[in-house]
């Protein structure tokens, strides 16, 4: 019993010193993936104009983003990006069934 409790003691000591290098390497990633996006979003020089969004006023409810695919194929959607779960992707990917998992771009980080 007592071997079990040095093994518990020792696990959370190495734990908590492991916690704030954990936080800090949270933020670097964070920050990453902002500085990733702005530097999409600038080198395409997107606009929220130029973002077909999956959810708003006049939008369905689309569920999955098959739905939406469909809904922006029979409406004839002509923006080069279209977002889903706030990833911007370009609207031809979608369109074709593809959605790649490297896209940088967020739409909270569009400035319109």
């Amino acid at each position: 019993m007592k071997i079990t409790q040095d093994i518990d003691t020792a696990i959370t000591a190495l734990e908590a010193n492991i916690r704030p290098l954990q936080h800090r390497v949270d933020q670097l990633r964070d920050e990453r993936k902002a500085l990733l996006s702005w530097q999409f979003i600038e080198a395409n020089n997107i606009t929220r104009a130029d973002v077909e969004m999956s959810s708003g006023d006049d939008r369905p409810y689309f569920g999955v983003i098959e739905t939406f695919a469909k809904w922006m194929k029979n409406r004839g959607t002509h923006k080069r990006f279209a977002e889903w779960n706030g990833t911007i992707y370009f609207t031809t990917d979608l369109l074709n069934g593809r959605m790649p998992r490297d896209m940088p771009a967020r739409t909270s980080d569009l400035n319109d």
